[in-house]
């Protein structure tokens, strides 16, 4: 008799991520099909698809976080323009896990863990106050969030969503600070 391969936590929570990625709901028979399995292997790691959700809900929040912290890391810009970069990869890279996290209609927005050191980069870099900050900050999610949908129907290269990020930051700023000396124009 043929040994039977063990399916673990780690190979549903996938499963459930490439149905969701590939425009799926994800039922526990839906992910058992996928596995190629019954949904035995399912229910004993899950009680259920609400565990389950909430455990790839999880995993999204995981793999956003990791798009985020490797654009910080490796970026040559500020890490406000980084952290706008991961959320657009994100959302280019992971479609199907990008809408069920930010649009699932089930939860709120997951909280944002970048969202302090951001604030507070946005008061030093750019002079800014914090209520000032705050609506700056409101004002680019609006435009990253509309970004983030057209990366997934129109093909832009980084340097583009970058350029767009730019003309972007740069508008919101003569908005918010108009008369005040651009501080990008001092630059050596």
């Amino acid at each position: 008799m043929p040994k039977q391969k063990s399916i673990g936590r780690e190979d549903i929570l996938r499963a459930a991520a490439a149905l969701v990625n590939g425009g799926e709901r994800v039922s526990v028979r839906a992910v058992a099909e996928h596995i190629g399995c019954s949904t035995q292997p399912i229910y004993s790691c899950f009680k259920g698809v609400g565990e389950l959700r909430a455990a790839l809900y999880e995993e999204a929040k995981g793999q956003y976080h990791a798009s985020i912290e490797a654009c910080m890391e490796a970026s040559v810009h500020g890490r406000y323009a980084a952290y706008g970069m991961g959320f657009v990869r994100f959302a280019r890279e992971e479609r199907g896990l990008f809408r069920f996290l930010f649009f699932d209609g089930e939860r709120g927005f997951p909280a944002d863990p970048f969202f302090d050191e951001i604030l507070a980069e946005m008061m030093s870099l750019y002079h800014m106050d914090e209520a000032t900050a705050r609506a700056f900050h409101a004002d680019m999610t609006v435009f990253s969030y509309g970004l983030a949908l057209t990366v997934g129907n129109v093909p832009l290269t980084d340097a583009e969503i970058s350029a767009a990020f730019d003309r972007e930051f740069y508008a919101l700023y003569g908005l918010y600070f108009p008369g005040r000396p651009r501080f990008w124009e001092n630059r050596g």
